[in-house]
């Protein structure tokens, strides 16, 4: 990376930063999705005293 021009270098470590929030903000979403998937799982497995 050290041929690039500065303007160049630093887009890149900007995309590089992005990314990393990207991908966080992922795990997390796929955490919550995994959450929701087994308390839906739980209640659908519950008997229903409702009816």
């Amino acid at each position: 990376m050290a041929d690039h021009p500065p303007a160049l270098r630093a887009e890149i470590a900007a995309l590089k930063t992005e990314l990393a929030r990207v991908r966080d903000e992922l795990a997390m979403a796929r955490k919550t999705i995994q959450d929701l998937n087994l308390k839906l799982r739980r209640e659908q497995t519950r008997p229903s005293t409702a009816r």
